[in-house]
């Protein structure tokens, strides 16, 4: 994946997000199923993740450091969980806008080079391309399933 398509994709996903401040209340706090995360669980766990990766991912590739360990990712989402339920639909929106925008920034200012170097994370060897890749996925999943949620009601 070119880097022009993972900052597009990331830019979108601030626009996506602060579409979702016009929700209810009532809105926000609907599950996307039943026993699933809430719109406001789900829209809460991303920046975590993206912390992480400006943090302990982008670093690391820069300097060519082995990549550290992850976080265990069922307790970095019950937390980030626990937290979206506590706080406004607007704080969760804003931190998102906020450590998205940093992350785009990181990626547009990462070399042309550093796009298509290999790296390893555990066993796995690929390239930032692949790995944004993941990471878009994972994005486009959970707005489907928020886009759903939103239209069954």
């Amino acid at each position: 994946m070119k880097a022009s398509e993972i900052v597009w994709h990331n830019e979108e996903s601030v626009r996506f997000m602060q579409s979702l401040s016009k929700l209810s209340e009532e809105e926000w706090r609907r599950p996307l199923g039943p026993g699933k995360w809430t719109i406001a669980e789900v829209a809460g766990h991303f920046a975590p993740w993206d912390r992480f990766i400006l943090e302990r991912r982008l670093p690391y590739l820069i300097v060519g450091d082995p990549m550290p360990e992850g976080p265990g990712a069922d307790e970095l989402n019950a937390g980030s969980a626990r937290n979206s339920r506590e706080r406004s639909r607007d704080e969760t929106i804003d931190e998102f806008v906020s450590v998205r925008r940093q992350l785009i920034t990181a990626l547009r200012d990462l070399p042309d080079g550093d796009w298509s170097r290999d790296f390893q994370i555990g066993k796995s060897r690929m390239t930032l391309g692949h790995y944004f890749a993941g990471m878009i996925e994972h994005d486009e999943h959970h707005f489907r399933q928020i886009r759903q949620a939103l239209e069954s009601e």
